[in-house]
């Protein structure tokens, strides 16, 4: 089997001996200068925990300020603080931050007890058995913060080993940090911020694992994943999304527990799988399964595709890494999808799997999509439908001839295949049957997708599966609304699929700015075969001269795919008539009715016929209980435009709403080290 390679960031590559020697003169040792210690501070012992590798920063000699930490865990942290207790920023959102990334979310951990915490906000609730933690609602945004004390109870034995390895006249400030970071998964996240003293706290060497792109525990990688199994999935989705590189005492391990992930819930497999593909890294994340032979347990179709589509003397592109890519595009940290999204994209690819459709079906779907209407989204595939592009085996031959109303029966068929192909997901007994057609692949029987999440899935779809030729919403912006996508909206999911689709067909429009010049819509070269523009086929030219028919002739040169000509006057009367009918489509009345909601169902395919409401929720889970990218929605407003008051240098300013990727931009949190 040829070996499927992750993409690293290699960023940090060309700069790591700078780099290393610069940040290492910035750090403050904690060990070589601890506070001096009193006979309460202090905890005395012969340990052997090398102290000499504490260290302790400042934020803002690595570009991290108080003004990228939003008005939400920043008021939460000094409402903590001003009761007298200890609170910081931990884990993920502080690595986020050093690699100058939206973090996902603020995780914040505090000297309170859960009670205490409790009782010092109007809106919280105590969540969890294993490890409880508090779920803060405050200004717009739900902040989990957690406790040293809960730590500490949940694991005595390990407290006192921890500190029976204390060196002699330990601080036990730092204490109480350093026990609480052995209690974490990965180095990378064992990391504490305080914003209010620009301070950073590294106890684990996990500032020097992010600059090198190195994912390691914080114990041995077997005794870390016996103790939470679940730790497999972050992990890889974490080097995924970061483009981290494994130790090897982590891949050995894994490959060792593999099997332990079938002992996990299905929510919480559902919640990894939402975390990894929600995101902006569902593509490596796939490509990090299979490498490590996960995803045949989890999606063992697709694990069963990849291996087909690798093996053998000519390596074949794969649709169904394109989809996932093109969706990476539209969606990130701070601008998640919900799961309806790539369950959608799952049983898309599984329906061209079971049935290959040419491929102007396959683009006229994701154009229908994509503008909600039949008669818009068929001339605009008539249109720029040249070249083609195709897969293998998902698409037929593209040089058949196909009419209007063929197309229109063979969209409806792949909706209703599409929707019958989301069953694979959420029952045992339909997976098996699908897996015995991929003889010599097994199949463990895990399905972890709701029926809920399956059925809000199959209703994006339903607009398609009967009398596609009436099909008329229409939009009125094809700007995408990451608000309304991360919520869940029907018409918002339904748009960002036609996108992906169109993109994957070798069509990248970019209409965001309501159509704009004809420039910027092209066709870009695929590694899939592509139809060529030379082909003298009867059917080809046929096909042809029915496209000019249709609408107005756009020149194709070669293969390298659609261009304008040069500024000579057919050119300009050609872009003219192009500019003229995007122009025609913006002026069309095409107004976005009141989102579409979902009444829930017991199966994904029954009442779909019926019911052309979306439901994003999960049936099978507590109503409390939610996914990420579902957590992620409830404050949508937060996310997208960002109102901080914040207080610096002992003056308050308001930061003005800004797009969240915008400032992202402006801020490089490791720049000046590289000078």
């Amino acid at each position: 089997m040829a070996a499927i390679h992750v993409k690293r960031d290699s960023f940090f590559a060309r700069f790591k001996p700078r780099l290393s020697q610069l940040f290492y003169h910035k750090l403050v040792k904690v060990g070589n200068k601890p506070r001096p210690p009193s006979d309460k501070d202090s905890v005395s012992g012969p340990g052997k925990i090398d102290i000499s590798k504490w260290r302790k920063m400042d934020s803002r000699s690595l570009g991290i300020t108080r003004v990228m930490v939003p008005s939400s865990p920043y008021t939460l942290l000094k409402i903590l603080r001003s009761r007298g207790f200890e609170a910081y920023l931990v884990g993920g959102c502080v690595r986020d931050l050093l690699l100058n990334r939206p973090p996902k979310d603020f995780d914040v951990i505090t000297t309170a007890d859960l009670n205490q915490i409790k009782k010092q906000f109007h809106r919280c609730i105590i969540v969890g058995r294993r490890f409880p933690i508090c779920r803060v609602h405050i200004k717009g945004s739900v902040i989990e913060v957690s406790s040293f004390k809960t730590l500490a109870k949940d694991s005595e034995e390990k407290e006192k080993f921890l500190v029976s390895q204390m060196p002699r006249g330990c601080d036990k400030f730092d204490l109480n940090l350093w026990k609480n970071s052995m209690h974490r998964d990965f180095t990378v996240n064992s990391l504490f911020f305080d914003p209010l003293n620009y301070k950073i706290y590294d106890y684990n060497n996990g500032m020097k694992d992010i600059l090198e792109l190195k994912l390691r525990t914080l114990v041995p990688a077997h005794v870390s994943f016996t103790e939470d199994c679940a730790r497999i999935l972050r992990g890889l989705r974490i080097a995924a999304r970061l483009g981290l590189s494994f130790s090897k005492d982590i891949e050995s391990a894994i490959h060792k527990h593999v099997s332990s992930i079938l002992s996990l819930s299905t929510f919480r497999i559902m919640m990894e799988m939402d975390y990894m593909l929600s995101y902006g890294a569902a593509e490596s994340s796939l490509r990090l399964l299979h490498r490590f032979h996960i995803l045949k347990i989890l999606l063992p179709i697709q694990a069963a595709y990849i291996s087909r589509q690798t093996t053998g003397p000519k390596q074949r592109t794969m649709m169904l890494m394109k989809l996932f890519s093109h969706m990476d595009e539209l969606v990130s940290c701070d601008q998640p999808s919900t799961c309806c999204l790539w369950i959608g994209l799952l049983a898309f690819h599984q329906a061209l799997l079971n049935g290959p459709q040419h491929p102007f079906v396959v683009l006229t779907f994701g154009c229908v999509l994509y503008h909600q209407s039949w008669v818009d989204g068929l001339r605009f595939a008539r249109k720029y439908c040249q070249p083609l592009v195709s897969f293998d085996p998902e698409t037929s031959d593209p040089y058949e001839f196909i009419s209007d109303d063929e197309v229109a029966k063979k969209v409806t068929m792949l909706a209703r295949r599409v929707i019958n192909s989301i069953d694979v997901l959420v029952d045992i007994d339909t997976l098996h049957k699908t897996m015995s057609k991929f003889s010599g692949f097994p199949c463990r029987g895990l399905v972890f997708v709701s029926k809920n999440s399956a059925h809000g899935a199959a209703q994006l779809f339903h607009v398609l599966a009967h009398k596609v030729e009436t099909y008329d919403k229409g939009r009125s912006s094809f700007e995408m609304n990451h608000q309304l996508l991360g919520k869940g909206d029907a018409l918002e999911t339904r748009f960002a699929l036609g996108k992906i689709i169109m993109n994957t067909m070798g069509c990248t429009v970019n209409l965001d700015n309501h159509f704009g010049p004809p420039e910027n819509v092209h066709f870009t070269p695929s590694d899939s075969c592509l139809q060529k523009a030379n082909a003298k086929s009867s059917t080809s030219q046929k096909q042809n001269a029915y496209t000019e028919e249709k609408v107005e002739d756009i020149e194709i040169l070669g293969t390298s795919g659609l261009k304008t000509e040069g500024p000579t006057s057919n050119s300009k009367k050609k872009n003219a008539a192009i500019d003229k009918e995007i122009k025609d489509f913006a002026a069309t009345d095409h107004s976005i009715g009141k989102p579409e909601e979902m009444r829930v169902s017991d199966s994904p395919t029954q009442e779909l016929m019926t019911t052309p409401e979306p439901c994003l929720h999960n049936g099978n889970h507590n109503r409390n209980e939610k996914l990420p990218s579902q957590l992620e929605a409830q404050n949508a407003n937060e996310k997208v435009n960002v109102v901080a008051e914040v207080e610096v240098d002992q003056s308050t300013f308001k930061e003005q709403s800004v797009n969240r990727k915008e400032k992202w931009k402006q801020v490089l949190p490791l720049s000046s080290l590289f000078k």
